[in-house]
């Protein structure tokens, strides 16, 4: 759109110079200066036609440019969404999978893992069954053995019994005889008499008896309270008025067990009175200890000793007694056993 700009400008116009003039009495020059102000307009017309004309055809191609902007705005987004949705629908599938493989590995190793426990547990069963059925047997078998005992037992102290007082039982048949026959007999008068003599006679058997196991429990007490004096004094003489540090030793077993599928059970048998750290403690001792196989002097004094105990508590009279001794025997390797010198130490308080 054309337009006028007008413009005012005060101009400041600087003047100076000099002039000669003709003698009057005597010539000479002369200087002037001075300054004058004008003021001056100015309009300026300013065509902006063919502007406008190029502005509108860039207007003009500025929005065509710009819906070609916001289309391809529209259609960018468009395709960011649907690949956003695509790469994260791919990210979650994956995630997924790998959860569900990680899963179902587990699930595998997991059925593997019970099913090989799962036999091991029926062998287990098996095992205990059958250790179950020879229990049963072995205490079958001793039951009727300590059974005969007893009444062998039984039988020789019936015998000995009736042999101290062989006397007394034989006067009791014989009363009973005569009380049996006086009772199924018709003499009354010998009944009356031989009941008033058989019912004296009866009081003084069971006085003496009364009499014989007064003195016998006597005798019983006197010898307990004389094995008591003795303790006491035994006990005495052996134990000490003064606090003094000593190592008490107790004997604790370690067993390692391997299995037929590759495991390993550890157990410890301990006294009472240690704790479970305590034991705990006694295992890390026992896996970290070295052995050695040097016990010549241990060796034979074990094998004495067992070959006594062997002998005292096994007799050659019974058939199962021989046949557990003999077992133990051939189950017990003197040579294979390990030995070590370590002593473990425990801070025990004992009142």
């Amino acid at each position: 759109m054309s337009y006028r700009r007008s413009y005012h400008q005060k101009v400041a116009v600087h003047y100076s110079g000099s002039v000669s003039y003709p003698a009057s009495e005597q010539g000479g020059y002369m200087t002037y200066s001075g300054t004058e102000y004008e003021d001056v307009y100015v309009n300026i017309d300013v065509d902006t036609s063919p502007f406008d004309t190029s502005v509108s055809g860039c207007n003009a191609s500025v929005s065509h440019l710009t819906g070609a902007v916001v289309a391809t705005e529209a259609a960018q987004l468009v395709a960011i969404n649907r690949n956003a949705k695509k790469v994260a629908g791919t990210i979650v599938d994956g995630f997924f999978k790998n959860i569900r493989f990680g899963i179902s590995t587990q699930i595998v190793e997991l059925t593997k893992k019970i099913e090989a426990n799962l036999m091991h547990l029926r062998e287990l069963a098996k095992q205990l069954s059958a250790k179950k059925a020879q229990m049963e047997a072995d205490y079958n078998r001793t039951s009727e053995h300590y059974a005969k005992n007893f009444d062998a037992l039984n039988s020789e102290l019936f015998s000995r019994i009736n042999e101290l007082d062989k006397p007394a039982f034989a006067l009791k048949k014989e009363t009973d005889r005569h009380s049996i026959r006086a009772q199924n007999s018709d003499l009354v008068n010998t009944v009356a008499v031989s009941g008033a003599e058989g019912g004296e006679l009866q009081a003084k058997i069971s006085a003496s008896v009364a009499k014989s196991l007064a003195v016998e429990t006597i005798q019983r007490a006197s010898e307990f309270l004389l094995r008591q004096r003795k303790m006491e004094n035994t006990v005495n003489r052996s134990m000490m008025s003064e606090n003094t540090s000593a190592v008490h030793h107790f004997p604790v077993c370690f067993v390692e067990a391997h299995g037929d599928k590759g495991q390993m059970d550890r157990d410890i048998y301990q006294p009472d009175f240690l704790t479970r750290e305590q034991a705990d403690g006694l295992v890390d001792d026992f896996l970290s200890m070295q052995w050695s196989t040097s016990l010549a002097d241990s060796r034979e004094k074990i094998r004495r000793y067992l070959n006594i105990e062997l002998s005292s508590g096994y007799g050659e009279t019974d058939e199962h007694a021989s046949r557990v001794r003999e077992t133990i025997v051939k189950l017990i390797d003197l040579d294979s056993i390990k030995a070590n010198s370590i002593i473990h130490h425990f801070n025990s308080k004992t009142e």
